[in-house]
């Protein structure tokens, strides 16, 4: 059974991803990406959007993806 959530908002869209999903949308291996993640949480410095305890340890994606865009200097309207 699918909850609310996923009815309404296709896979692709959520909000709050795990780190397995972002993995994923990151695109890189999973040993190197979960490495440079679990270096960026221990560096409070970083600007790297921290998981949600409200939203079952969840990142928000919106802010992580304004996160690699701030990166890579692509500029956002």
């Amino acid at each position: 059974m699918t909850d609310i959530a996923t009815r309404e908002r296709p896979h692709r869209e959520t909000l709050y991803i795990t780190d397995e999903e972002l993995y994923r949308r990151m695109g890189v291996p999973k040993k190197e990406a979960r490495e440079a993640i679990q270096m960026l949480d221990r560096n409070p410095h970083s600007g790297f959007p921290p998981k949600q305890k409200l939203f079952g340890g969840r990142r928000y994606w919106p802010a992580l993806q304004a996160y690699f865009d701030r990166l890579n200097k692509v500029k956002t309207q």
